[in-house]
Parts: C-alpha cells; sequence; structure tokens
C-alpha cells in the first residue's frame, strides 16, 4: 500500500473508532484501539504501522496547538519479527522477462518499468519519474536517472545496460503527449484527470505478467519482489553493502543488511575461495637447519673457607 494512502487510511480507522472526534480523543481512547486490533488479530506490522501513524498526527496535532505533550507519546509499536524476504533466481528472471512479448507500446512500456525495479527502485519512484529526469540516455557511460527518493531527496543513479536498452525503446513508441510523466496510461486520453499510473494499477500489471511466466510472487507484492530481488542480485556479484544501501535508497544500512545474511551456499563458495597460493622452490625444501645443542658451562663451586691453625 502507498505510505500516504495507508497514513489516511489508519487515521479514518481511529476516526470511526472515537466517532469523529479526533481532537477530543484521549490516550486511554488509544490504548483501547490498540488492544482491539490485537484482539482483531491484525498482522504485527499493520498495527505498527497504525501506531505510527497516530504517533505522528498527534505529535503534528500538539505542535499546531502548543500542547506540552502528545497523547500518543507513551503508544509503542508492536516488535516485528524478522522478515527473510525472499527473491527470484536468475532462471525466474529470464522466465519473467520472456512474458514481455509483442511490439506493442503498452508491452515497451511495462518491459522499461520492470527494468527499473530489477535495479532496485520502488513503484512510487517509477511512476513520479518525469522525462527530463532521463539524462544522458545516448551515452551507455553516462545514462542516469534522477531519482525522487522517499522524503523527495533526489539521487542521480546509473542506468543498468538492460534498463537503457528498455528505455530507449519505451522513448522510441513513446505516444506524444502533452505531460512531463515518463510513463502514462495507454492509450493516451488527454480529457483524463489522472494521466499518470496508479501504484495499484502497476501492481494489477505485473501480477499479470509473473503469472504468465509461471512464476510466484511469495510476498504477494508483484513490483515490489522486483525491488528484493535487485538487493540480493546485488549481494550475489559481491557489491558492498554502502554500495547497495545507495543504489537501494535505504536510510538505514541495517535494511540493506537483509540480502547479505550468510547462507549455507555463500559460506560454501567463500571457503571455496580460500586458497594459498604460495610456491615452494624448484629445489625442493631447504634442509632443516640443524640444532646445535648449547654446551654447558661447569659450575662454578665456591672456594672453601681455609681452616684455621
Amino acid at each position: 500500500m502507498n505510505t500516504r494512502l495507508a497514513y489516511v487510511r489508519d487515521l479514518k480507522d481511529f476516526a470511526e473508532y472515537v466517532a469523529g472526534n479526533l481532537e477530543g480523543a484521549s490516550a486511554d481512547d488509544l490504548i483501547r484501539f490498540t488492544r482491539r486490533m490485537t484482539e482483531a488479530g491484525l498482522a504485527v506490522a499493520t498495527r505498527a504501522r497504525r501506531i505510527t501513524s497516530l504517533r505522528q498526527f498527534y505529535e503534528w496535532l500538539r505542535r499546531r496547538q502548543g500542547r506540552p505533550f502528545s497523547i500518543a507519546q507513551d503508544l509503542r509499536p508492536p516488535r516485528r519479527p524478522h522478515r527473510v524476504h525472499r527473491w527470484w533466481t536468475e532462471d525466474q528472471v529470464a522466465q519473467f522477462r520472456a512474458a514481455f512479448q509483442g511490439g506493442i507500446p503498452r508491452v515497451i512500456r511495462d518491459r522499461a518499468m520492470a527494468e527499473l525495479g530489477l535495479m532496485g527502485l520502488r513503484v512510487s519512484e517509477v511512476i513520479r519519474l518525469d522525462i527530463e529526469r532521463v539524462v544522458h540516455l545516448a551515452d551507455a557511460e553516462r545514462a542516469s536517472l534522477v531519482v525522487l527518493r522517499k522524503g523527495n531527496k533526489e539521487q542521480v543513479l546509473p542506468v543498468t545496460a538492460d534498463a537503457r536498452e528498455a528505455l530507449l525503446a519505451w522513448l522510441a513508441v513513446r505516444p506524444p503527449a502533452p505531460t512531463t510523466a515518463l510513463f502514462f496510461r495507454l492509450p493516451y486520453q488527454p480529457r483524463r484527470e489522472r494521466v499518470r499510473l496508479h501504484y495499484a494499477s502497476v501492481e494489477k500489471i505485473f501480477k499479470r505478467y509473473a503469472a504468465a511466466a509461471g512464476v510466484p510472487i511469495p510476498e504477494g507484492i508483484a513490483f515490489h519482489h522486483l525491488r528484493h530481488t535487485a538487493g540480493q542480485q546485488m549481494a550475489s556479484v559481491g557489491l558492498g553493502i554502502e554500495e547497495a544501501q545507495r543504489l537501494l535508497g535505504h536510510a538505514n544500512p541495517a535494511t540493506t543488511q537483509i540480502y547479505y545474511e550468510v547462507t549455507d551456499q555463500r559460506l560454501r563458495r567463500a571457503a571455496q575461495r580460500l586458497r594459498y597460493r604460495g610456491r615452494v622452490p624448484e629445489a625442493g625444501f631447504p634442509p632443516p637447519a640443524r640444532r646445535v645443542a648449547a654446551r654447558r658451562r661447569p659450575r662454578e663451586r665456591p672456594a672453601p673457607e681455609p681452616r684455621p691453625a
């Protein structure tokens, strides 16, 4: 779910619980609401997101009204269990790519978006791309995207060879349209209020391609699965965590660390690379050094004392 829409929906759910009186709600109302979510069996991630949304809203309200504290300041989201992401193998990626058959603009557009997902972009970053943010595409060494990351931070990303090829193909057939959007709905209809693709539309599109290719979507989110696959591929080809973190746009390196967890297979490959390549001289080993025992010095005895006369 899109972060902004999820935030609005979370506030609407709590507003219904307190009969629309968000400003008049109390800390007890929040506690009862969190208990109700637990009793309803909501997932840990859903409860954590809702609590975070409420904390943000009431912190904003506190600043706006000049209150000394927020009624939600003591709310703590539940701890999420450690989640291990799953991703496609290289063979499954090849199957998925093979599903983009045909030379019609819609398929070419979708293939370009897929390659950006396999670069590690989020769906929100793809649908917000403007055509002028694709720079130096004709030059394979300088081809880049100016991506709007989380928090509206701009980042210049190099374009992979596959993504560059797919983008060039899309720009060659992209219908002329008075919009800055790189990707938009097809067929283009100027009377539409919304020209850009919506994240839900993109998700539906890529679920169809995954189904046609016969590849699984373990976590149920098709486009984000491309991003997980990109993260795993970065780890597999030996990119450092810092490099992968920048390419994926993670604020916290701990998020990137998920893709670098040591598996038995990776550990075995690492052990096989551990080789010592020193060479023995052609003459063979030198003879062992002869050990010469040190001579023991005779023990000096004290001189006898003279006897009395």
